[in-house]
């Protein structure tokens, strides 16, 4: 299982579930975090635990815990199984 936490800046990865209790799932499905959408991971904040992430066209910065609670799977792989 891999998460927003595993995407290195530059790469893009699609959402596969929100671990959430049901008030913070909302929230985040909100900002636009919904299964299906593709995300990419802009920068990560130097000695911290901050990355800033780009979905629908809008940034939005995410603690580490948060991301880790967003479950991805890696653009490559999404691809991947479509292609021969």
């Amino acid at each position: 299982m891999e998460t927003l936490t595993d995407l290195a800046p530059g790469k893009t990865a699609v959402v596969t579930e929100l671990r959430f209790g049901d008030a913070d799932a909302v929230r985040l499905m909100e900002f636009g975090f919904v299964p299906g959408v593709s995300v990419s991971c802009q920068r990560r904040v130097p000695m911290g635990d901050l990355s800033v992430y780009q979905l629908d066209g809008f940034q939005i910065t995410l603690r580490r815990e948060t991301a880790s609670r967003i479950v991805v799977r890696m653009r490559a792989e999404a691809e991947g199984s479509d292609h021969v």
